[in-house]
């Protein structure tokens, strides 16, 4: 039972081990990527929201 308990620890320490290995090389491939443009039908969304808020802009307020 020892035994089986030792083998169980090994295979979740060598587990997260290698969860951490593959995150930290995934941190690095996304910091070098290029920033990607927003979607064309998240920019209509916006917009459209911005429109229905009554604001011209994100932030500024219309002025009646």
């Amino acid at each position: 039972m020892a035994m089986q308990r030792r083998n169980d620890h090994k295979v979740a320490s060598r587990a997260c081990a290698k969860a951490e290995r593959e995150w930290n090389h995934l941190v690095v491939v996304v910091k070098q990527c290029l920033a990607l443009p927003k979607p064309a039908l998240v920019r209509l969304a916006q917009e459209q929201l911005l429109k229905v808020l009554g604001l011209n802009a994100w932030g500024v307020g219309s002025v009646v």
